[in-house]
């Protein structure tokens, strides 16, 4: 009796643990792992607080050289000659506007201080360069070393407002610009007490068989080269106010001082206006090493071929807002410490065409078209996605989390990639619409070959070959049409959706591999499974798969209730098998309690029986 009751306790206590084992492994998921990501701890080790601070005077000092160029230009000031401005540890070259663009030759007489040759042909510039709206300044020799001073003490940058930029080299001798620090005599890699940049603000620049190396720090505006543009509405412009006086002209309180054939100086003041779109030309340039390897916002009609985006301390190419009509081409993102290619919200009609990501620490690919806001706020800026981007025929493998991230946004089309070794090989999400994902080839992606989660239910995931990992297709409340897919080789399901998957249709798939099910829909919506292909598919379920099968909580109750039916019947088998109790023992026959009536002999003893 004792021994049923233990072995009853027993199994009732495997069950109920075993049900606890299934609600635990439900909980951590594959899908769970996936969302905490591979993003390196540390992947920046320069110094926030002083490196914030340093963008801040940056910006600054930028408004102020707009300020008074602004200034300058109503009074006349500087009579449309180029002219120093004091600006803390170093002085800006403002280049004013003319018809010819500003050369090498034109820097050597303007600045002979500041812009030096050396006696090896390197050329040392040790003074900031602004160039304003309708000036241009060309950089262009074969084989041209350029080196910005970049120690602990300042650091210079060239930009435009408004003006045109060109540095270009030749195929077999490229131009190269890089940071410096003339006393160790030594590129800078210290970012804490900032680098040199180039940062091209409005108008147009062509960057043409180039490599820029260990430039930039921080932010994507001082982040090695940066393409920024601003709305021309979006800050008034400054008026200049008060009397020329005559002589030498006050420019805000500051005097012009004149200088004997050099670029005179004049002192600061307060903001300018914005200026309008950037366009960009990009070809045959290599970015090394940089804070941000290419920064781009606000620009239309960008085309970048043949490049190489390598080593950069934050991410590859940025593409962050405001960027449309841009063609990104035969182009390489490598081991950047972030993502490869990473395009930001408000973005629009941005096409990568074979393109290469490899080794990013983050995503190879990341196309982001998710609202600015979602709902009412305090620049009333809109609630609409963006899209009508696309990545097609290019390479994304070996990155720390996933090859293409599609992550909000609508109308995104990404095709005829091959993706391998990521740890997921492309994911859609955070409400992504009319995305199509076709004619991808995804092998070894690890936990997911394609994951479409929280997302519309209007995917199309069409013609698309995936080749190993556990789940070939793994679908998350959102949904569409799965048709003409290969997967092989796939260790747990085929294609898995969960959740509210809408009207889904699973149609002419092949499917092979090893697991519990091909097509798992068990946990969605109703999906509509039509002329799929699971021939090859080799059934399999693992122990702890039987026993989550067996053990759902009803059967787990059910069985408690059997168990319970059993143990009662079995405890009145032993009452019965026992003595029996009479219920009237008083009323019991007397002979009940004697032996009867039996022979006597066989009561005596034998013969020659002694007593």
């Amino acid at each position: 009796m004792n021994g049923v009751k233990v072995f009853v306790a027993a199994l009732i206590g495997a069950a109920l643990a075993l049900g606890s084992v299934y609600v635990v492994t439900s909980f951590f998921s594959s899908d769970s792992r996936l969302t905490q990501g591979s993003e390196p701890v540390v992947y920046y080790t320069g110094d926030p607080d002083a490196e914030a601070l340093l963008v801040a005077a940056e910006d600054r000092r930028i408004v102020e050289v707009r300020a008074i160029a602004n200034a300058a230009h109503y009074t006349n000031a500087t009579a449309g000659k180029p002219y120093l401005l004091e600006t803390g540890a170093s002085y800006t070259l403002v280049l004013t506007p003319r018809v010819s663009p500003y050369t090498i030759k034109d820097l050597l007489s303007i600045s002979p201080r500041d812009f030096v040759r050396q006696p090896d042909g390197v050329y040392v510039l040790s003074q900031n360069i602004v160039v304003e709206e309708g000036a241009s300044l060309e950089l262009s020799e074969a084989g041209l070393d350029l080196r910005l001073l970049s120690n602990p003490e300042a650091f210079v940058s060239i930009v435009t407002l408004g003006g045109s930029l060109t540095i270009s080299g030749s195929v077999d001798a490229p131009v190269r610009v890089s940071s410096w620090d003339p006393e160790t005599a030594s590129i800078d890699t210290t970012t804490e007490d900032g680098r040199a940049f180039i940062h091209v603000v409005g108008g147009h620049a062509e960057l043409l068989n180039a490599n820029f190396e260990d430039l930039g720090f921080w932010s994507g505006m001082t982040g090695g080269v940066a393409l920024t543009g601003t709305e021309l509405a979006d800050v008034p412009e400054v008026e200049a106010g008060g009397v020329v006086p005559e002589g030498n002209p006050e420019v805000y309180g500051e005097e012009l001082i004149p200088t004997d054939g050099e670029a005179g100086v004049i002192g600061m003041a307060p903001s300018l206006g914005g200026y309008s779109y950037v366009t960009a030309r990009i070809d045959n340039v290599t970015f090394s090493r940089n804070a941000f390897g290419l920064f781009i916002t606000s620009a239309d009609g960008v085309t970048i071929n043949d490049t190489v985006v390598e080593n950069s301390l934050v991410d590859g190419l940025v593409l962050h807002r405001d960027v449309k009509n841009t063609l990104v081409r035969s182009t390489m993102a490598l081991d950047n410490a972030r993502d490869g290619f990473s395009l930001r919200r408000a973005t629009s009609g941005v096409d990568f065409d074979n393109v290469t990501a490899t080794g990013n620490g983050r995503n190879g690919i990341s196309l982001d078209g998710s609202a600015l806001a979602d709902g009412p706020n305090a620049t009333g800026t809109s609630t609409g996605v963006y899209g009508n981007n696309t990545v097609s025929n290019s390479t994304s493998s070996n990155n720390g989390r996933y090859g293409i991230e599609v992550l909000g946004g609508t109308n995104v089309l990404v095709s005829g990639n091959t993706l391998q070794g990521n740890v997921t090989g492309i994911v859609v999400s955070d409400g992504a619409e009319a995305v199509t994902l076709k004619n991808n080839r995804i092998v070894d992606g690890g936990a997911q070959g394609i994951s479409i989660r929280n997302a519309g239910t209007d995917a199309q995931v069409v013609n698309n070959v995936i080749i190993g990992g556990e789940t070939g297709i793994y679908v998350r409340d959102a949904g569409g049409t799965f048709d003409g897919n290969q997967i092989s080789d796939v260790s747990s399901h085929a294609i898995t959706l969960v959740g509210a998957t809408g009207d889904s249709q699973i149609i002419r798939n092949e499917l092979s591999g090893s697991g519990p099910t091909a097509i798992d829909t068990a946990r969605g919506s109703d999906a509509q499974l039509s002329a799929n292909d699971v021939s090859n598919w080799t059934s399999t379920k693992p122990l702890d798969v039987v026993l989550r099968s067996v053990f759902q909580p009803l059967t787990v109750l059910w069985l408690i209730l059997g168990l319970l039916v059993l143990f009662t019947a079995a405890s009145g088998v032993g009452r019965r098998r026992g003595q029996i109790v009479h219920p009237y023992p008083a009323h019991a026959p007397l002979t009940t309690f004697t032996r009867g009536i039996v022979n006597p002999d066989e009561l005596l003893p034998k013969s020659g029986a002694t007593s």
